[in-house]
């Protein structure tokens, strides 16, 4: 649907302009994925966000070993205990166990919350470095081009912008303190 209607914008307000104007129009495309991937904001984005879902999965990795353990000690010492005390223990296990699977719920949420808020900010970035290069160079249309949903089906090489993205995002991205 993107595609689309992006790609009708464009074609639309070239027959709106007419044949005179649309010799004026100039296009350019940009692969938002690719700065993401090699500019210097999207490389710590993607490495914060890396570290941030490492340090999630290690909380839900813990308590999935603690469950493990339990339920072991369940089995083990299920025969050897009356049947009161093995419905106690079996009872705390089903509770441990559902609250393991809420806080993991949780978590997911959290990290998909960050994910978005990170890639919202990005973006931003992203969208300001278009649009000064695109003011700067007399881009009347700056489309994205990726293997994911972009709008640009072709488009000649020479159309990419994508290298001067990446660098002004890098411009406009302070130097990170050295490690």
């Amino acid at each position: 649907m993107k595609k689309v209607t992006i790609f009708t914008m464009v074609i639309l307000f070239s027959l709106m302009l007419g044949k005179g104007h649309a010799q004026n129009l100039k296009v350019g495309f940009v692969d938002a994925q690719k700065v993401l991937e090699s500019s210097k904001e999207g490389k710590r984005v993607k490495t914060n966000m890396e570290e941030y879902v490492k340090s999630r999965q290690k909380i839900i990795d813990l308590e999935e070993t603690e469950l493990k353990q339990l339920e072991e000690d369940l089995t083990r010492q299920g025969a050897l205990l009356s049947p009161e005390a093995k419905k106690v223990k079996q009872d705390d296990f089903q509770k441990k166990l559902m609250e393991y699977q809420k806080r993991a719920t949780d978590l997911n949420k959290e990290v998909q919350g960050k994910k978005f808020d990170t890639l919202r900010d990005f973006n931003k970035k992203l969208e300001e470095a278009v649009r000064q290069i695109a003011e700067k160079e007399g881009y009347t249309f700056v489309l994205d081009k990726n293997g994911e949903g972009g709008s640009v089906l072709y488009a000649k090489e020479s159309f990419d912008i994508t290298p001067k993205v990446i660098e002004q995002v890098d411009r406009a991205t302070p130097a990170a303190p050295a490690k």
